[in-house]
């Protein structure tokens, strides 16, 4: 059985694990990055699935916590690089248009959509951003309908990012720089003689100075760790509404929260009609179950995949579409899992595990900053922590004490 051996080898192949790999790569490093295929679907699905297989996610800057959007401008400036380099494209400009009730009272709900805090945020990272009261959300965008007496925070320069396009992009510069992409899934690790030692799914067998763990939501259902990340992992369902004249549909990406009589009636994602793998277009909205499955077992993960998702979502995302865009009429839905995780302080991890291994996680915004993460996470394989962001920030919590 052969062996291979590398300075570094990445386990995960999705969009913070190809990043590592490219900037190890351009470094020089002799790195591999291990990683499956996306799966043909998820029917009879029994194995690894992650949360970019997807056409779109929002890439802005209205986030919290600020850190998340400072990652993501750090990751935005070098995509035009990646784009030139690869031929690959991945970005697709919008409207980033955040709705919120005028007033919001105390809740989590306030925490996420509290827009002086974004505006706060943005304007400390140098991005316009335009703050329209509900006249001028109407006026601003005429075929949306919103609830009276909500407002909006509206990012011009914003973008719909692909993350399986960004991933191939990431992996095909990481190639040109001479680093292997192997389609495996590590199972196992065991540290021998200052090396360390994995095994994949298939039988084959690695060595590599350094690790690192780009696993996602995944991270603590691997083995790979001796004890558990202070990480939470849910199955997520995304609703696709088909839209069969996508020219006719003119509308910004959205991040709303929707009030009526001081009720909530939906809070997520709906984002402005992107292209499938199977021909049709979809506007995609984020299913309003989304923490109703925990998971905590791969075998879990699987099982929730090889669902579809929850289809109960799709009457609460129809009567979103229907009060939002009253004269388009959507006649066909469908769902598809996703996974999601979040950690307490809602920050990535990027920590040392060992003296071999480093870990760099970031489950549910991790697309549009992943470059970044990467960038820092080879900084940390191959040597000390010299950014000026204090290494503290990204340090890992564990569910249980050592």
């Amino acid at each position: 059985m052969q062996t291979n051996h590398h300075e570094v080898v990445v386990v995960g192949a999705g969009p913070i694990g190809s990043a590592t790999a490219r900037h190890l790569a351009e470094q020089g490093v002799d790195v591999a990055v291990i990683g499956p295929e996306e799966p043909a679907s998820p029917e009879g699905h029994a194995g690894t699935w992650a949360g970019y297989y997807d056409e779109g996610r929002l890439c802005h800057v209205l986030e919290v916590p600020l850190m998340t959007s400072m990652l993501t401008m750090r990751s935005l400036r070098r995509f035009d690089a990646l784009r030139t380099r690869t031929g690959i494209g991945f970005t697709t400009p919008t409207h980033s248009v955040t709705v919120l009730p005028e007033n919001l009272g105390p809740g989590s709900a306030a925490t996420w959509f509290d827009r002086r805090v974004l505006a706060a945020n943005a304007r400390d990272l140098g991005v316009v951003v335009h703050e329209l009261d509900e006249e001028g959300l109407r006026a601003a965008y005429p075929d949306l309908r919103v609830e009276p007496g909500h407002v909006a925070l509206v990012q011009p320069d914003a973008y719909i990012l692909n993350p399986r396009a960004l991933v191939r992009a990431q992996l095909a510069a990481a190639r040109q720089d001479g680093a292997h992409v192997v389609r495996d899934e590590v199972n196992t690790t065991e540290t021998r003689g200052g090396r360390v030692r994995l095994t994949g799914r298939t039988g084959a067998t690695w060595t590599a100075d350094q690790v690192v763990l780009a696993t996602g939501a995944a991270t603590n259902m691997t083995g790979l760790l001796a004890r558990p990340l202070a990480l939470s992992a849910f199955g997520a369902t995304v609703v696709l509404a088909e839209v069969e004249d996508p020219g006719s549909l003119d509308m910004p990406t959205m991040m709303m929260l929707k009030y009526r009589d001081g009720a909530r009636l939906y809070g997520g994602i709906v984002m402005a009609p992107r292209p499938y793998p199977d021909g049709r277009w979809y506007l995609k909205l984020a299913g309003t179950s989304l923490l109703d499955t925990p998971l905590e077992t791969a075998e879990q993960t699987a099982a929730w995949v090889r669902s579809g998702g929850n289809r109960a979502d799709i009457p609460e995302a129809a009567a979103v579409l229907r009060d939002l865009l009253p004269h388009h009429e959507f006649t066909t839905f469908r769902t598809r899992p996703c996974l999601v995780a979040s950690t307490p302080g809602d920050r990535p991890y990027i920590d040392r595990v060992d003296e071999h291994t480093v870990l760099a996680v970031e489950a549910e915004r991790g697309a549009m900053s992943a470059d970044e993460i990467g960038r820092l996470a080879a900084m940390l394989a191959r040597g000390p922590w010299t950014d000026t962001i204090p290494h503290e920030v990204f340090q890992a919590e564990w569910a249980e004490p050592v």
